[in-house]
């Protein structure tokens, strides 16, 4: 138990990526930490910065590059009192080299992570089916973190017409619904990558667990976000919440 008078890290959130996501995940952070009173919560500062330019454009289009005003974002949290931080948006994760040679607070990654929870499982996970931007698929963030795993990609024309609908549609998570069209497209791209063997599914994009959920599948969805909530909290010296 952790007393409340110890000397606690103040993490930091790297957001606006999207902002519907860096909600979320300081949500989770308030709910998965250990806390008797308002008082005994970690300090959390969030710099949410909607202007970052499209990390998928920038990979897939040779779009505006989003690591100056990531780094911008980054030394305002360090400026703030950030001890270490975390990006709540999985694509931002293929510039984390870049942050992490640039700036000196350090940033744990969501893929180190989710990657330490998976050798945990039993009996382990070796299929990933996963859903996520052409951005993150391009980059080959999944395949460079796990080599060890087998990664399933929706068709290319259901990553476009399920996946990337449903995360950058005009009905879609990016324009503010989160509701039945999106999940609807989601469940199927990732119905069929069960299909094809996934043994879990990956929400691959930070936009993916704000309409999707355990409950509509039979086998593990997995939340790298969630991991990197819980790796935030223990760093700062808090414990987590089951």
């Amino acid at each position: 138990m952790h007393n409340s008078a110890m000397k606690k890290g103040i993490i930091g959130v790297l957001g606006g990526m999207g902002p519907d996501a860096t909600a979320a995940f300081f949500s989770m952070l308030v709910r998965l930490d250990v806390a008797a009173s308002d008082q005994d919560h970690l300090h959390i500062i969030v710099d949410s910065d909607p202007s970052i330019p499209d990390r998928t454009k920038h990979l897939l289009q040779g779009g505006p590059d989003p690591l100056p005003a990531m780094l911008t974002s980054a030394r305002r949290l360090l400026a703030a009192g950030a001890d270490i931080a975390g990006i709540p948006c999985i694509t931002a994760h293929a510039f984390l080299p870049g942050l992490r040679r640039n700036c000196t607070l350090p940033f744990l990654s969501a893929f180190e992570e989710t990657i330490r929870a998976l050798d945990a499982f039993s009996p382990p996970i070796r299929s990933l089916g996963i859903l996520a931007t052409l951005g993150t698929r391009r980059a080959g963030l999944f395949e460079k973190a796990m080599p060890d795993r087998t990664i399933l990609w929706p068709s290319e024309e259901d990553h476009r017409s399920l996946v990337m609908e449903a995360i950058y549609g005009t009905r879609g998570i990016k324009a503010g619904n989160l509701g039945e069209e999106p999940h609807r497209l989601l469940v199927q791209a990732a119905q069929a990558l069960i299909g094809e063997g996934a043994e879990a599914i990956v929400a691959g994009c930070t936009e993916v667990p704000l309409v999707l959920s355990q409950r509509d599948f039979d086998i593990p969805f997995i939340d790298p976000m969630y991991f990197l909530a819980r790796a935030l909290i223990e760093t700062a010296g808090k414990g987590v919440s089951e």
